[in-house]
């Protein structure tokens, strides 16, 4: 019924076993091998990219990926759609070496498709005359709704696909100027800092003209830290960081960017290295901060706080720029004045906040682990007149994002801390 290479033999025989009870699996016709329901874990929303964890589909396991092809059926016309697996190691880091001669999709790796993809169901009752499911081993998946209430539709996966004759047409949906550090799509174009490549410091919308752009519509990414270190007060800012770009993947539907970085925590004395994936796709990007804390913090720190924002040009500001909070928070308008409300926003407990303009809108989320034992609040400056050291830009206009308390808490221990950036028109 499955075949995989041989030295994958026994975790596709435990993945099969994992199929029929802690999946519910169902084995529908000796060419469609294995059924899944899974919950629609779109990033920015329903139509937009689809990222599935490889443990959801367990009879993946262990199957060469060079080997795995997607298709939808619609009007019982199978087409080849697009798709992009990204690998993963045990901790949750992306890979970025080449594939060797023969890869095998593993339990942490990533199935990325488009959910403007996600096509009809194929008729069951007609697979004897199918001439495509004859030819052919597949494996159905059916995506529900955000609310897991109604399916959104299907999507097929081919092992060894022998009848393959359908081209992917396709428009570029990301490139990305190795030069420059610039990545586009056909929503927005971002840019990173050359001194400091972990920070974006460009943000542009594209307008209905052809390669035609608004001004950068951003001063430059921040973060500061405060605290004690062995019970003397220390600040440090992106001043303070070594930072380098070590490793861009450019797949078709995201790609994924690099960066290590040290901060200097006293005189010489440089942190655990912490890296940041920026992980980009159409409709918006992921920042996946990956902390390798190898003791507890508390030995030497106290009273931890983070502050990270994006702070906004005054010069080219967006027009009729936008914030909103939470649902009893009022909107207000970003306009480089300060005002009570203003200084209300930074006592939001919250890990989510919205930006808009007349061009478009950006969503930020905060994904803070269970077993992150930080605490999440909002933050925001808006005075043109009020000095933000050491950068010498001018005043602060909608300096906005979180800021974190309790990293004194953390243990030894590799953590993810996940920025999501949703962009709309």
């Amino acid at each position: 019924m499955y075949s995989c290479r041989d030295k994958k033999q026994i975790v596709v025989i435990v993945c099969i076993l994992l199929s029929s009870t802690l999946f519910s699996t169902s084995v529908l016709h000796a060419e469609i091998i294995a059924s899944y329901t899974l919950k629609n874990q779109a990033i920015c929303g329903n139509n937009k990219l689809i990222v599935v964890s490889s443990e959801k589909i367990p009879a993946l396991l262990g199957y060469d990926i060079k080997h795995i092809s997607l298709f939808k059926q619609t009007q019982q016309t199978w087409q080849k759609i697009l798709f992009q697996i990204d690998p993963k190691d045990s901790k949750g880091r992306y890979i970025f070496q080449e594939h060797k001669k023969n890869y095998y999709f593993s339990d942490q790796d990533e199935l990325i498709f488009n959910g403007k993809d996600v096509a009809h169901q194929f008729n069951h009752s007609l697979i004897s005359s199918s001439k495509f499911l004859n030819n052919n081993t597949l494996i159905e998946l059916k995506i529900m709704t955000h609310n897991n209430t109604e399916p959104m539709g299907w999507i097929y996966i081919a092992l060894d696909a022998k009848t393959v004759d359908v081209n992917i047409k396709h428009k570029t949906l990301l490139n990305y100027n190795a030069e420059h550090d610039i990545i586009f799509s056909k929503l927005y174009k971002i840019g990173f800092s050359k001194k400091y490549p972990f920070l974006m410091d460009q943000f542009h919308w594209r307008l209905d003209a052809p390669n035609n752009w608004t001004a950068d519509l951003t001063d430059t990414m921040k973060i500061r830290h405060k605290g004690e270190f062995l019970g003397l007060k220390v600040r440090r800012t992106q001043d303070d960081y070594s930072s380098k770009l070590t490793a861009v993947k450019e797949g078709p539907l995201r790609i994924i960017r690099r960066t290590k970085n040290h901060l200097k925590v006293l005189w010489k004395l440089k942190a655990p290295a912490l890296y940041i994936d920026y992980v980009i796709s159409e409709h918006g990007f992921v920042m996946d901060m990956m902390i390798d804390i190898p003791f507890n913090l508390s030995y030497f720190f106290n009273d931890l706080s983070t502050i990270t924002t994006m702070d906004w040009n005054h010069l080219t500001p967006p027009k009729n720029f936008i914030i909103k909070a939470t649902k009893e928070y009022p909107e207000m308008l970003i306009n480089g004045i300060p005002s009570n409300n203003k200084q209300i926003f930074n006592h939001i407990k919250s890990n989510h906040f919205s930006l808009s303009d007349t061009i478009g809108n950006v969503n930020i989320i905060l994904d803070v682990p269970e077993d992150f034992l930080i605490q999440a609040q909002l933050y925001l400056i808006d005075d043109v007149n009020q000095a933000d050291p050491p950068e010498n830009d001018q005043g602060q206009y909608g300096n906005i994002g979180f800021k974190t308390t309790g990293w004194e808490n953390l243990s030894s221990h590799l953590y993810h801390l996940k920025f999501t950036v949703c962009v709309a028109r």
